[in-house]
């Protein structure tokens, strides 16, 4: 059995992600070869949303990883970002010698690049790529958002040359993450259906979400809404940062139900699932000669996220009160065991930015330590009952002796019971079939009447969750008021992408990767985006300021993390040179993956 246990020291991208499933499919292998040719992958259900742009699904980016790999630059299993294979250089300039860092990159695409299809990849479509983006209204018009055009000015293109040239408004901590990591387009695709239907690009790509065309180490053949989706190696593939190519022939990204998804692995029905952070199916994959693991500490973590812009929650002590209401502690014990570890915001122990000089990555540090934990302890280290109790009834109090605007919908009465809009205090909690057990037996009955906030919860499948969280159900039928979910971290972390007002749409109008909705400084999200990366005092000042952000959000607590953990990979022990780590998921890994 195959161990390790990564920490690496690097930023973060808030991805989404949700739990649901039904069918499977089963690995097989090709006539006259002795071993299997296709992988299947098991995953919680997907949008189908495979272009950039519109919802923000881990399990769809997962597909996106394998259908593109990278932008202009693209990652290692280090967390860095490089030039991506179709990419022959690239050139730094200023466009002022006074300037302390270049603000004019430059890239030459190689000649004779290909998309999957067999299209031309050039320099030509990296500009369509970022018009595409950076057309706001043609975008917006189809519930799309992007911050390119935020961070780049002038785009020049020489195609005789087959090379572009990007102006940078500013330039930003983040600048290789968030402005040419993006996944580049197949114009000569797009715009020959978008010119057929008689529609903008954007209108085209967002009807045909599902059928994207890239350049990455694989090929979508089938998608099947809420069953799989069928892979097959790109032959125009120019390799990953190695140079390494793909040695799996298909791939089957396959939705499985959470109860059943360790028993098809251990059964061989699937080879692979990733993310487990329940101790009953870790230990049933380490018990299984069978199954290999690899293990590190997870870039992300789960919670509730509020909409902070829709009922009671609009209020933060709502939000604060519902926290020392929900005890964490008991809520990881029944959900993950073990092998659960505690968050109050949302960061990782694998960046940087969390540990002073001499502090070991990985551990709980000071800052960590200084933040608030909404799980009042007794004396024996025990969730305190009472002592919760009198905090969320001393935030509701305070809260309903206001009266100016939205807190005089808040209102306690003579029997003590809290009102919102004269009716009893109510939260609705929408949550996915894995979540049921832990939460329903955390948030008993006996503790909504005592902490007097009572809550419904829904159980549904992660698709529908997602519609509602990301607001893209109908206004006339939004209920909810949290939701249950993960929170995936990529490799650089600008918090301005998900937490800014401007990621926020009108419910019913489009997908606002601002999920919760919540509008803080945002002035200080500036700040941390627009430290300088190539000076001490930048560094120095992103790390300040997005140490800020996180007290902000913790106290705040527009999302009250539950947990993070260490994230099991398993899969079968047929496969070797499966590398996942933190920063590495496994649609990068299994490109160096194969069946022995």
């Amino acid at each position: 059995m195959k161990k390790k246990l990564l920490i690496l020291g690097v930023l973060a991208t808030l991805l989404f992600t949700g739990c649901g499933g039904s069918d499977k499919e089963t690995a097989g292998t090709t006539e006259g070869k002795s071993k299997p040719t296709t992988f299947v992958m098991g995953s919680s259900n997907f949008n189908g949303d495979f272009y950039d742009g519109w919802t923000n699904s881990s399990y769809d980016a997962n597909v996106r990883r394998l259908v593109w790999g990278g932008g202009l630059l693209s990652p290692t299993d280090k967390g860095e970002l490089v030039l991506a294979s179709f990419v022959e250089s690239r050139t730094l300039t200023k466009s002022d010698p006074s300037m302390k860092s270049e603000d004019i990159w430059t890239f030459k695409i190689k000649d004779g690049m290909k998309f999957s299809n067999g299209d031309p990849l050039t320099a030509k479509d990296v500009k369509f790529t970022y018009d595409f983006y950076m057309d706001k209204e043609a975008l917006g018009n189809t519930g799309g958002t992007s911050s390119l055009d935020q961070y780049i000015g002038k785009i020049d293109l020489d195609e005789e040359n087959n090379t572009i040239t990007f102006h940078l408004k500013q330039l930003i901590y983040t600048v290789d993450a968030s402005a040419f990591s993006t996944f580049i387009l197949d114009s000569t695709y797009i715009s020959v259906g978008a010119e057929k239907d008689g529609i903008t690009p954007q209108q085209w790509v967002k009807a045909n979400m599902s059928a994207p065309i890239g350049y990455g180490p694989y090929k979508i053949d089938e998608y099947v809404e809420s069953q799989y989706v069928k892979l097959s190696i790109n032959e125009n593939y120019q390799g990953n940062f190695e140079g390494e190519k793909p040695n799996i022939d298909r791939l089957i990204v396959q939705n499985v139900p959470e109860e059943t998804k360790v028993t098809q692995l251990v059964t061989g029905e699937i080879d692979g699932i990733t993310g487990l952070i329940k101790e009953e199916n870790i230990d049933a994959a380490k018990g299984d000669q069978a199954i290999a693991t690899n293990d590190y500490f997870r870039h992300g973590g789960g919670q509730i996220t509020f909409h902070s812009d829709f009922g009671p929650v609009q209020l933060p002590e709502v939000r604060k009160a519902f926290a020392y209401e929900f005890d964490r502690i008991k809520f990881r014990e029944i959900f993950l065991g073990k092998y659960g570890i505690a968050s109050n915001a949302p960061y990782s122990r694998n960046m940087w930015m969390m540990y002073e000089d001499g502090e070991q990555l990985g551990t709980e540090g000071k800052f960590e330590k200084s933040l608030t934990s909404y799980d009042i302890l007794d004396a024996d280290g025990n969730w305190d009952e009472g002592a919760n109790l009198k905090e969320a009834h001393k935030l509701l109090d305070e809260a309903a002796a206001k009266t100016d605007g939205l807190y005089a919908k808040l209102t306690k009465d003579a029997d003590g019971t809290y009102l919102w809009e004269g009716k009893e205090l109510t939260l609705n909690l929408a949550i996915t079939a894995a979540w049921t057990d832990a939460v329903n037996l955390t948030l008993t009955k006996g503790v909504q009447e005592e902490f007097g906030i009572k809550i419904n919860v829904d159980s549904m499948d992660w698709s529908i969750m997602a519609n509602n969280l990301y607001g893209n159900a109908a206004l006339s039928e939004r209920k909810y008021h949290m939701f249950t979910g993960g929170t995936s971290y990529s490799i650089k972390y600008d918090p301005y992408a998900n937490w800014s007002s401007t990621k926020i749409l009108p419910y019913g109008k489009g997908s606002s990767t601002n999920s919760a909705r919540y509008i803080g400084d945002e002035k200080l999200l500036d700040e941390i985006r627009f430290s300088n990366p190539s000076t001490e005092e930048g560094t120095a000042s992103y790390k300040a300021n997005w140490r800020k952000w996180i007290v902000e959000v913790n106290e705040d607590l527009p999302l009250l993390p539950l947990y993070s953990n260490n994230y099991y990979d398993a899969y079968t022990n047929r496969v070797e040179n499966f590398e996942t780590n933190a920063l590495w998921q496994w649609p990068y890994a299994i490109v160096k993956a194969r069946f022995k």
